[in-house]
């Protein structure tokens, strides 16, 4: 295999505070965006559940589902586009850049024209093995087909922001998510009002793509004046690159999305349809908690592109030491709150008789934990065109995944895919790191321990404080239960922070300087 040999640094101080600036801003700026939406469907996820009942919400959630698994199979569009757009724009080759962000639109379109006629050709058999009722067949069905087109129109979307954030633009890129976000919003209270059940929720849905289509493409117009869309023929003789770099994204896609939602399928083919609205539920608090420390991996692949392109490799190794820290620092501060406040969330979210929905939130979570300490490993093998790694690391955890659930789940049900989760999250990672230290040459010490015995220590710090705190609170509903999941949350938080802090695992002074950035748009 390729080895990253180290050089001699080619920068100064300042000019890493200017790149540490950079990233902290571009970071914000994405983070923003999700975090609106995240909120949005914490609101909206208890008034969807009472509207469709827990057999509709079953379908509704295998339509986020489906467009996920089509999602991995969009050829590593986005995740190319966003690399090779960044690196021609670090060489100023504008021309290069338009052909590769053609070459994502023009895929999508393809893609999702057969994916449409591929799901009306066997809808009816993914009805069967999912063992839906009669009477709700014709709206799955609906579901299933347009989860196609669902899929094309968000890739578009995806493959424009993603051109913005090559160019630096992530504060435009993130207007495009808000506007997104708003829509959806919109198109939620207008099926509910109206009583338009499933279809007119997926229909929603597709607008809001349509519409931040739109939006993204009038920014792009008005702010990025150099990128030169291409013709097909122009655009052509850079495919193959394409494709040599979305082919491993690609399988990487796939056994992610199975991964991630395998255990949905597995559990309504195995024990019913409705055993899926718990571990939804539980699995979607669990993922947008998790999007909180991955927002700051948004920034890092195009810089990775970029320092990659001029080959400053001492710059990368800076990158991964103190992106890691911040990561995985983020990382803990967030599974201790869940782990914490995870069932007071539930009682005060959807009401008591969440258990098992508790449960799988903090099962997930810890397995989503496990896998963040490959976060930025994943994102700089990404960014110096080794996706390869990322795809057979990719492979290990869902392998693992779906061995273990097609042992455990018929025996133990929702344990079994549990245990599976967490074990298959493990493996992989251990695997992952182990891959990456060889590639970079770095030491066992800085990629293996290093970066991960702190945050462990503050995780089990934190859960325990809360547990302690947790059996002197009385029961409760309502409004108070929300401040005794804020509570709990908080002093787990807090006692991870002070871990953290008293360890110089992280450096305030070094966060302030972060976060001082320029308000105005710093250009690479």
């Amino acid at each position: 295999m390729e080895r990253v040999e180290p050089v001699e640094p080619q920068s100064e101080a300042g000019s890493r505070g200017g790149i540490g600036r950079r990233l902290a801003a571009n970071t914000l700026h994405a983070a923003s965006g999700r975090v609106v939406s995240v909120l949005l469907w914490l609101v909206f996820t208890p008034r969807i559940l009472r509207a469709l009942g827990t057999e509709g919400y079953a379908i509704w959630s295998l339509f986020f589902a489906l467009t996920g698994y089509l999602s991995a199979f969009d050829l590593g569009l986005v995740q190319g586009t966003l690399r090779h757009v960044a690196g021609a724009r670090a060489r100023d080759a504008h021309e290069e850049a338009g052909a590769f962000a053609t070459l994502g639109v023009l895929g999508f379109f393809t893609l999702g024209l057969a994916w449409i006629a591929l799901l009306g050709l066997l809808g009816d058999l993914a009805l069967r093995l999912l063992h839906v009722p009669p009477a709700q067949a014709g709206v799955a069905r609906f579901a299933l087909i347009a989860g196609g087109a669902a899929f094309a129109l968000a890739g578009v979307v995806n493959v424009v922001t993603s051109v913005l954030q090559a160019y630096g633009r992530f504060d435009l890129a993130n207007s495009v998510a808000v506007a997104i976000t708003i829509f959806q919003g919109l198109g939620i209270l207008l099926a509910l009002r109206f009583g338009l059940g499933i279809r007119g929720l997926v229909l929603g849905m597709m607008a809001s793509w349509l519409l931040g289509l739109l939006c993204a493409s009038l920014l792009l117009r008005l702010n990025i004046r150099d990128l030169r869309w291409s013709s097909w023929p122009r655009a052509r003789p850079h495919l193959r690159e394409a494709l040599a770099f979305g082919g491993p994204m690609q399988l990487a896609g796939i056994f992610s999305a199975v991964h991630l939602q395998l255990d949905k399928f597995l559990l309504g083919a195995f024990i019913a349809l409705a055993a899926i609205t718990p571990y939804d539920l539980g699995a979607r608090v669990a993922i947008s908690a998790s999007v909180f420390p991955q927002f700051l991996l948004l920034a890092v692949l195009p810089t990775a592109a970029a320092f990659h392109a001029t080959q400053d490799r001492e710059r990368l190794r800076e990158l991964y030491r103190r992106g890691a820290r911040f990561v995985l620092s983020a990382g803990a501060v967030v599974l201790a709150v869940v782990l914490g406040a995870g069932s007071r969330v539930f009682v005060a979210w959807l009401g008591p008789g969440h258990e098992d929905s508790a449960t799988v939130l903090r099962a997930l979570a810890l397995g989503f934990a496990v896998a963040l300490t490959t976060g930025m490993g994943t994102t700089l093998v990404r960014g110096i065109g080794r996706p390869d790694v990322e795809a057979r690391f990719a492979g290990v955890v869902a392998g693992s995944h779906l061995l273990l659930s097609l042992v455990l789940i018929p025996g133990w049900g929702l344990r079994g895919a549990l245990v599976a989760w967490v074990v298959s999250n493990a493996a992989g990672s251990v695997y992952f790191l182990t891959r990456f230290r060889s590639l970079f040459g770095w030491t066992r010490r800085e990629v293996l321990l290093t970066p991960h015995l702190v945050p462990a220590l503050a995780v089990t710090a934190g859960w325990l404080s809360a547990m302690a705190l947790d059996r002197v609170m009385p029961a409760s509903s309502g409004i108070v239960a929300w401040i005794a999941a804020a509570a709990l949350g908080g002093v787990s938080a807090l006692v991870v922070l002070g871990v953290l802090t008293v360890a110089r695992y992280v450096n305030p002074q070094e966060i302030r300087v972060l976060l001082t950035y320029p308000r105005r748009r710093m250009a690479p």
